[in-house]
């Protein structure tokens, strides 16, 4: 079976056909799931959300263009579905983080707490140019923009850059946090 056959099949209600779709394209979603979502479950339950999606939304699907990039597109668009719901609980997640970012002593002061403290071991254990990242952004306050453009990258890439910083950080607190007796 080529793709416009199944395509048009599954349009037609043909489960097998959305299957064969679904096989075909289903490590490329995966792909592009990884490349925004961390966690594996979600990187799953995107994908099958993905795939729901397209299975529902086909009735306006074009059988006349391309499947794969109207399918890239609603996995994309779902991707940034889960995003947006994420982020609330994201904030609060890693607020303990950015607070303790903006608190966090130079590197001639004692920490304050052992929040700090272990905040402040997990900043140490980045590469030079991440621990450059995180104080300009967010003890110099540097607008992503302004460093976006002095590190020839997009500003969507120095906050994606920004937040798994900040998620790998406040992973690196839990475990030390968990390993504190």
């Amino acid at each position: 079976m080529d793709e416009i056959t199944a395509a048009r099949a599954a349009q037609a209600g043909d489960r097998d056909a959305f299957a064969w779709l679904v096989a075909r394209y289903q490590a490329e979603l995966r792909a592009i799931v990884a490349s925004a979502v961390a966690d594996r479950d979600d990187r799953l339950d995107v994908v099958q959300e993905s795939f729901v999606d397209a299975w529902r939304g086909l009735p306006g699907f074009d059988p006349d263009r391309p499947f794969g990039p109207w399918l890239r597109t609603v996995c994309r668009n779902r991707v940034r579905q889960f995003l947006r719901q994420r982020i609330p609980r994201r904030r609060r997640e890693l607020a303990v983080v950015d607070a303790a970012v903006l608190a966090a002593p130079g590197p001639e002061d004692a920490a304050p707490g052992e929040r700090i403290a272990q905040l402040k071991r997990c900043i140490e254990g980045l590469a030079p140019e991440q621990r450059s990242l995180l104080q300009r952004r967010y003890v110099a306050n540097e607008p992503v923009q302004r460093i976006a453009a002095t590190v020839s990258k997009t500003p969507n890439s120095v906050s994606m850059v920004l937040l798994r910083l900040k998620e790998a950080l406040l992973r690196c607190m839990e475990r030390r946090q968990e390993a504190t007796p």
